[in-house]
């Protein structure tokens, strides 16, 4: 049945055009999310992800336009995935007997660790998108400009000068806050 077709059906509150979506496109759901998740969440995490971009596509089923259906479930599945790195990130419990206070270096080194991650998070707000993406992409994701740019739909040349300004504004705001090389 065409995605089109489905969709329509879906809107219409049809069980089995919605059971089909499913089928048709829980591999692509769960390679986003895994892909977000970059071995933060276990293989549960990723299934129950991968359940909930659904229902919360049956719960917003209104909202879907039949011609990017695709796309919305893609948006979906991506902002579960980010919502669920942030939890956990936010969340993140360190059991004190795992800590080594050798000298007292490991809880500073932490906490400076922690600083410079949020500076870096601001840092990353004031560039602005795409450019934050792009970055977080090749530095934290590991991808190639040709990776990014098949992603993000641009050209490789282009991701490659996005990254190079990106990074010199980044070291500006750096700069400005006190952090230099």
């Amino acid at each position: 049945m065409e995605t089109e077709l489905l969709a329509v059906k879906l809107i219409q509150g049809d069980v089995n055009a919605f059971e089909t979506i499913v089928d048709r496109f829980t591999p692509l759901v769960s390679t986003i999310v895994y892909n977000l998740a970059n071995g933060s969440l276990s293989v549960q995490d990723i299934e129950d992800l991968t359940s909930d971009t659904f229902i919360t596509l049956w719960y917003n089923r209104e909202k879907v336009q039949p011609d990017k259906l695709k796309g919305y479930i893609c948006c979906i599945a991506k902002n579960k995935a980010k919502n669920k790195l942030k939890s956990i990130s936010r969340h993140k419990i360190v059991n004190i007997d795992e800590i080594n206070y050798e000298d007292g270096l490991v809880v500073s080194e932490e906490i400076e660790n922690k600083i410079i991650t949020d500076v870096l998070r601001e840092a990353l707000d004031i560039i602005g998108e795409p450019d934050k993406e792009i970055i977080i992409r090749h530095y934290y994701y590991y991808q190639s400009s040709t990776e990014i740019s098949e992603k993000m739909g641009m050209k490789s040349e282009t991701v490659k000068s996005r990254i190079k300004r990106a990074r010199e504004k980044l070291k500006t705001i750096l700069a400005e806050r006190g952090y230099t090389r």
